[in-house]
């Protein structure tokens, strides 16, 4: 009987261990977020900006950021007071 009640106490300890590792699991869980209701970007629908319009009226083209660092030629469009 005494072999029994020692048994039956572990049992109950280790699943209570178990039920509270559980219950902390659960608190902490991150929930999925919601779909969003905004639309998805299209590239191209905003529009040129007045500082890369500017950029291509006084450049011809806008480079990457590749190619500007490869060329040491370039003039920063900022350097000159922009407009």
């Amino acid at each position: 009987m005494k072999n029994n009640i020692k048994k039956y106490s572990l049992t109950a300890a280790l699943q209570a261990g178990a039920a509270y590792d559980f219950a902390i699991l659960k608190s902490r869980r991150q929930f999925k977020r919601e779909k969003s209701d905004k639309k998805k970007y299209v590239p191209g629908k905003l529009g040129l900006s007045a500082v890369s319009t500017a950029i291509k009226k006084e450049f011809g083209t806008i480079l990457s950021r590749k190619e500007r660092r490869k060329s040491p030629v370039f003039q920063k469009f900022y350097a000159q007071g922009g407009n």
